[in-house]
């Protein structure tokens, strides 16, 4: 990308994308082992994992129109001061009141930033294109989905005397100084002159969007993927620490998920022009269906290892597939209020089933024990994801 103002390549969108999710990945999962340390209650886990999604949830089509007007460097450049105020505090103080602040100022950052680098993503090229764009930054996430949770379990374990979420924290820090160095003074775009952006409608309103009965489909999808997701990142901690797992192990379960993904992406060119996004979208379900009616039998580190790589097989190629959709049927000039709208039905989710699990899970764990203290909330997903998968696969485009 050259300096100045002007359209930005995908590779510097991906860079950004990654150093920025790489910071995120590592700061969630330390904040989930850090209360744990500290002697949190199930529920206080899941609660802060809740207050990531809670503001993102409630602002997420406001911050899509606004980047609509405004392009997407200031959203970046704001979310990233906001990730870097959100890091920078249990970094300095490991205490759950600075775990609070980081959940949620934390979800407003990530929500900013990754919002501004989906619309660059899909305004880049148009047609198949745009699949392969959106392939190659489900890619970038892959690699930083990988080197966040092992990078923050090993200074967890290693940094210092004991416990060192400290260090997780300041290196989550550090990587997002340099995506807003490099945003502010090196890649200064300023994300307006974009394929196919048109002219939002005047007087139109959010829920317009779900009139199209493919749309609709399409969103329903999106809670369906975004719970399967939720119930790995939340229950993996929780039931690691329960089975006597290390955070460098825990983190290597979460880095196995995101190996897979980045091997089924970056074998996407494969799949375009093949099979069909509402066919990729159903394996998705059906692969994490499959998973989780397994996932609580099993208390070995290899075992849980080995199946959050066939898990993140499918869950691979949900992001992507799901971009591509709805930048093909979505109205001209309405991309950031859509995909708002798609992260405030992610949010939702990330702020209730956390909170749901982390109760529920308390009330099991006077009835089961051990593994199977969270059974049946992975049957239930898995019943629910299922049945999604199913009708996806039988669902033709419009």
């Amino acid at each position: 990308m050259r300096g100045g103002s002007g359209a930005p390549s995908l590779f510097a969108v991906v860079c950004l994308a990654v150093i920025s999710h790489t910071a995120f990945t590592a700061s969630r999962m330390t904040v989930s082992l850090a209360a744990i340390k500290l002697m949190a209650p199930t529920y206080v886990v899941g609660l802060l994992l809740s207050l990531y999604a809670l503001l993102p949830m409630l602002l997420s089509v406001t911050l899509g129109r606004w980047i609509d007007r405004v392009g997407t460097r200031v959203p970046m450049l704001l979310g990233a001061s906001t990730l870097g105020v959100a890091f920078v505090i249990p970094a300095i103080w490991t205490a759950m009141p600075a775990l609070y602040a980081n959940s949620v100022l934390g979800g407003v950052g990530f929500l900013l930033f990754h919002m501004s680098v989906q619309k660059l993503t899909g305004e880049l090229a148009d047609g198949p294109d745009r699949m392969r764009n959106f392939g190659v930054l489900a890619v970038g996430f892959s690699v930083s989905g990988f080197f966040g949770p092992i990078s923050a379990g090993y200074l967890i374990d290693h940094a210092g005397p004991g416990a060192s979420f400290g260090g997780s924290f300041a290196l989550s820090t550090l990587l997002i100084a340099a995506a807003f160095a490099l945003l502010k003074w090196h890649w200064r775009f300023d994300g307006k002159t974009m394929i196919g952006q048109g002219v939002r409608p005047p007087n139109s309103r959010v829920f317009d969007l779900l009139r199209t009965p493919e749309l609709r489909r399409m969103y329903v999808a999106v809670v369906m993927i975004s719970s399967a997701w939720d119930v790995l990142m939340f229950l993996v901690p929780v039931q690691g620490s329960k089975i006597g797992l290390s955070a460098s192990e825990i983190g290597f379960v979460l880095a196995a998920f995101s190996a897979a993904t980045f091997v089924v992406r970056v074998a996407m060119p494969l799949f375009i022009g093949r099979i069909t996004e509402w066919q990729m979208i159903g394996v998705v379900q059906v692969v994490a269906a499959m998973v989780y009616l397994v996932f609580p039998l099993v208390g070995s580190h290899y075992g849980l290892v080995a199946l959050a790589f066939v898990l993140g097989l499918g869950l691979g190629i949900g992001q992507p597939a799901v971009m591509s959709l709805l930048h093909r049927v979505v109205p001209p000039g309405r991309v950031g209020e859509a995909v708002g709208l798609r992260m405030t039905m992610i949010n939702g989710t990330q702020a209730v089933l956390p909170t749901l699990f982390g109760s529920l899970g308390s009330l099991m764990s006077t009835f089961l024990s051990g593994a199977l203290t969270f059974a049946p909330l992975f049957w239930g997903v898995a019943l629910m994801v299922g049945a999604g998968g199913i009708s996806s696969l039988r669902h033709k485009s419009e």
